[in-house]
């Protein structure tokens, strides 16, 4: 999945919130590359089994993250595939007056899974 998400290079910090629906166990790790390279500029991971916050703020000046990518790999097992069926990973972008959701959901099969969102950022 790629979505294109527009932020204000002149406003205030950008923050990404990464959280899990469903009964699954996940971890994920989250990659923000430059725009147009192969560069990692940041790599974070966590998963959703501790009360810990899953979010993190795009750096500044705003302006330079223009053309990043932001990519959040999960890996997930239902823990009860014959009962709670659906899943949801879903990024959420937080800019003052903006929220962007971006969601991959489906359907636990009681193996590992696997989700990835890309988001590009205009």
């Amino acid at each position: 999945m790629v979505e294109k998400v527009k932020i204000n290079p002149n406003g205030e910090r950008v923050k990404i919130e990464i959280s899990f629906t469903g009964l699954i166990v996940a971890s994920y790790e989250y990659l923000l590359w430059e725009a147009q390279s192969n560069t990692v500029l940041e790599t974070h991971q966590g998963n959703n089994q501790n009360p810990h916050d899953d979010d993190y703020l795009l750096p500044m000046p705003l302006a330079n993250n223009i053309g990043r990518i932001i990519d959040v790999r999960t890996r997930f097992v239902g823990l009860d595939p014959d009962d709670l069926k659906k899943y949801e990973v879903k990024v959420e972008i937080f800019q003052p007056n903006s929220i962007r959701q971006v969601i991959d959901s489906g359907i636990v099969n009681g193996k590992s899974q696997f989700s990835q969102i890309y988001i590009t950022i205009e």
